[in-house]
Formats: structure tokens, sequence, C-alpha cells
């Protein structure tokens, strides 16, 4: 039976987003839910049985980007609507600056780079309604920004479908009765920050795990940057991008890169978040095809070095070195240290049927 997205999201205490309501932006949320449906049957098929299913759609409330919870021992994940249309609109913005992605297609002596607008403009995008950027695109720029649209869509999917497996909503309903957006609302139950820090930890690992080594768009199209494919081999353009779509996705949230006041915060900062999710990128490339792990934490340099850059531009903000500082400092390292060993003790109170975690238990 197929799962009830419509019965599920009400119970959730939300509402459903019908496509056909946003004009234009009508095709990118039905291409991209059914994208996430295949993901999504296809891991179900392979993991568990092929009856399993999640309920996948978007949704009118965007008081949150995304949500997944377990009801009843029915699975569902919501999309905000404002999420793909913010993203859209972000990278279709970068792609009109000349100084991001220099070597892809052209533009003509006439452009002008846009004018900087605000971090919760490019986030809250339906919101705010920032003006359009401003300007066309060639034909291999605007692949380009349709691309890493996707990609950056596919993270936040997969990020949820990590509570999902994870066993992360279920410890919640099980465990306090409570779904993951009571939590987000302030609502008190005896879960420490640090468990909750550490569980959006493994949901992003979770992501950069399957992201690493899953079935990606055809790319024939996409022209190669030299320098990359000369310094860290073969394939690393689209390496690299993929991790940048992420990596400015991200960014946006224009997240303090501090440890200061962690201990009320339900989120790692996302100067960390972006490390967890490269670092394993990169250590599941290392597994799975045997690629020198080292030379592949060298591309950190050029994702960062682009994200930080385009950020800049988008923004009109200086380039801010503090997020890098962080997540290589002693205290960034004993941080995320810190939250492995929780996972460690976390780790037996996940559903087993949910396979109990991406990251593999650590002894101490």
């Amino acid at each position: 039976m197929p799962a009830d997205f419509e019965k599920l999201i009400l119970a959730s205490g939300m509402a459903s987003c019908d496509p056909k309501q946003l004009g234009p932006w009508a095709t990118l949320i039905e291409t991209t839910l059914e994208r996430f449906r295949r993901l999504s049957d296809s891991r179900s098929a392979a993991h568990a049985t092929a009856a399993h299913q999640i309920a996948i759609g978007y949704s009118d409330d965007n008081d949150f980007n995304a949500f997944a919870d377990t009801i009843q021992g029915e699975d569902i994940i919501a999309i905000a609507q404002n999420v793909p249309i913010s993203l859209a609109l972000l990278f279709k913005r970068a792609m009109l600056f000349r100084g991001i992605m220099p070597w892809v297609g052209k533009f003509d002596d006439s452009h002008v780079d846009p004018e900087p607008i605000t971090a919760e403009d490019i986030l809250f995008a339906l919101d705010n309604r920032p003006p359009h950027p401003p300007g066309e695109l060639d034909e291999l720029r605007t692949k380009l920004a349709h691309l890493m649209t996707g990609i950056a869509l596919d993270f936040v999917f997969l990020h949820e479908m990590g509570h999902v497996w994870n066993g992360h909503t279920s410890l919640f309903r099980n465990r306090y009765g409570l779904r993951l957006t009571e939590i987000e609302r302030g609502k008190k139950v005896p879960l420490s920050p640090i468990d909750r820090q550490t569980l959006e930890m493994d949901a992003d690992c979770y992501a950069g795990r399957l992201m690493a080594t899953y079935p990606t768009p055809e790319k024939d199209w996409l022209p190669v940057n030299p320098g990359w494919e000369k310094e860290f081999g073969e394939g690393s353009t689209f390496l690299i991008i993929r991790n940048f779509a992420i990596y400015l996705a991200m960014r946006c949230f224009n997240d303090a890169a501090s440890l200061e006041n962690i201990e009320n915060s339900n989120y790692p900062p996302v100067a960390l978040r972006q490390y967890f999710v490269m670092g394993t990128w990169f250590a599941a490339l290392n597994k799975d095809t045997g690629r020198d792990q080292a030379e592949l934490i060298r591309l950190a340099l050029p994702i960062i070095g682009a994200g930080e850059l385009s950020f800049s531009l988008l923004t009109g903000n200086p380039i801010d070195d503090s997020g890098v500082k962080l997540a290589y400092s002693a205290e960034g390292i004993e941080y995320a240290t810190g939250l492995l060993r929780n996972w460690a003790k976390l780790h037996p109170d996940l559903d087993p049927l949910k396979r109990g975690g991406t990251l593999a238990p650590v002894q101490f």
C-alpha cells in the first residue's frame, strides 16, 4: 500500500503543499519528489523490504526546512516548499557572478554581477521575496545551477532519511512520545542538547555516506576545471562541485563559527557539520573505491575556498575563515570526538529495525 503522506502530515500538525499552486515552480517540486521516492524505495528494497515505504512530500509550513517522523510505525519526511525554491534561486544567483565557477560558460561584455543580498533573503526566498536574480545564464551555467540545486536538495532529503533509517524518529516516539518538530519548538524533554547534536551529526553522516557513491545525473556536458583535474586527479571537478553545492547551501545559514553556548543548541555549528559531511564522504570513497584518503582530504581546500568566495560575493561580506579555523582547531576536534563518544552511548537505544546508526560503534 502506498505510504499516505496526507494522513501523516496532518497527524504531524502541518499541511501538505499542492505543487500546482506554485506556478512555474511546480515542475521542480514534482520532479524532485519523484526522485526522492525512487531513492527511498530503492533503499527500502535493498535493506528492508519492498513493502517498506516512507511517505514523502512537501509542506506549506515554512517554519522548518524539513522534518522526519515515525507515527504509529509509519515513516514520513516532509520538506518545506520554501527549500527547493530558495535553493534554485541561490544557485541561479551564484552562477550570475563571473567569479563563481569562472571556467564554465561565458558572459557577454555587458554583464554586471548581481547586487549582494542578505543570507536571510537567500535562505527564505519564498517568505522574504528578494528580487529575482537579474540577467540570464547561458546553457552551461543554467545546467550547472540546476545540477547543484538537485545535489543540495538530495542532501536535505537524505539527511531526513537518516533520521528515519538510523532510528532517531522512533527513538523520540518510543522514549518520549514526541516528534522532532515538538523538540524544535522548545517543548521540554529529557533529551540533552549533546544527544540532539549527536543525532544531527549522524544524519549528516548518513547523507554524506550515501551521496559519496550513489547514482549521479549524467554530467558529460560539464567542462572540467583543468587545475583541479591536474592537482587532484580525473573526476575531481564533479566531486568538488557536488561537495561545493552542499557546502554553500549550509553556509547560507550564516551560523557563527563558535562553540560558545553550544550546551543550549540543538545543532552542531554549521562549520563542523560541513566538516562531518566531507569527512564521511571522503572516508566512504576511500572504502568503496580505494582512492587514497589523504588525497581526498586535500579536496576540502578547493571546496571551502570556492564556498567562502561564493558566499562573500553573494552577501557582499568579506571572506571569513573562522569556520575552517574552528573545524581544524583543537577545540573543534575535541567537540567532534565528544559527539562520537556520545553516539556510542546512544547507539544501543536506537531501533535495531532502523539499522541503528551510520557510524560504527566506537570503543574508548
